[in-house]
């Protein structure tokens, strides 16, 4: 019974996925009305994970009302963007807002996880007293250390049409499984604090 329940606590923590935290976030604060259209840029070493964190960044925001639109739909995903390439795509699809997120850095960081002692259900074993004596499993874990790997984002977004920075915010990605899981979480956090700022217009 204690494999089974360790198995169980194993699998969730799995299921858990990265974990993003906002820190310092900046918002100017001018009255303004909320934007609708919004162009997500991502600036990635790849054309690949470019793709991947647009959908993903652009799913989000739709989910939260806006009408989002990944950048390598209509500029060209291998090269240098231009001030012009992006105020052309702006005029073009009525863009009001666009935001662009890049990598800061990635950092490891060894942190203490203290002892702790789980209680995990095993499963009804019939009658009043069976129920009591043996419904749970203890597992005990000890201390250890472990290394965590932070990826640290910037996101801004910017007003389309006077370049004013609007918001802007570092996040923490912590011990993600892939870039996938990075940009899950990530994108996820991002758009909802963009949300809960009152800055996304609902359709």
């Amino acid at each position: 019974m204690r494999s089974a329940a360790l198995v169980a606590l194993a699998a969730l923590s799995l299921a858990c996925g990265a974990r993003t935290d906002l820190g310092t976030v900046w918002n100017a604060k001018v009255p303004r009305a909320p934007v609708t259209r919004i162009l997500v840029i991502g600036i990635a070493e790849n054309s690949v994970t470019k793709r991947s964190f647009e959908d993903a960044f652009a799913a989000e925001l739709d989910q939260r009302g806006a009408e989002a639109a990944p950048s390598y739909m209509f500029l060209p995903p291998d090269e240098r963007l231009s001030e012009e390439m992006v105020r052309e795509v702006v005029r073009q699809r009525g863009i009001e807002a666009v935001v662009v997120t890049r990598l800061l850095k990635v950092d490891e960081d060894k942190q203490y996880i203290p002892p702790r002692t789980d209680y995990v259900s095993r499963g009804y074993a019939g009658g009043l007293y069976g129920y009591y004596g043996s419904a749970y499993d203890v597992v005990h874990t000890p201390g250890y250390w472990q290394t965590v790997t932070i990826v640290r984002l910037e996101t801004r977004l910017y007003d389309a049409e006077t370049a004013d920075l609007i918001w802007a915010a570092q996040s923490d990605t912590f011990d993600p499984s892939s870039t996938a899981d990075t940009i899950k979480s990530v994108t996820k956090a991002v758009s909802k604090r963009i949300a809960s700022d009152g800055l996304i217009a609902k359709r």
